[in-house]
């Protein structure tokens, strides 16, 4: 039974990673319009969108299989 549990907390995590993924890439998208529509996009914009960028590829880096993870050395 307890392996029944461990194993519905896992799938929740990896829900929510996913979820977590989704938003980011959605938010990417939002602010990649303003981006392409601003004439000069403020400096918070692009910032932002590093950091979005940094936060998505944690995230996949963490749904990747454990085979083929890559260690960053953190």
């Amino acid at each position: 039974m307890r392996m029944n549990a461990d194993l519905a907390v896992d799938m929740a995590t990896l829900a929510r990673l996913h979820a977590a993924l989704d938003s980011v890439v959605e938010t990417e998208h939002v602010l990649a319009a303003i981006h392409a529509t601003a004439a000069a996009p403020p400096a918070g914009i692009v910032r932002v969108s590093s950091l979005l960028g940094e936060a998505r590829e944690v995230l996949r880096a963490l749904l990747a299989r454990p085979e083929r993870r890559v260690d960053t050395g953190t």
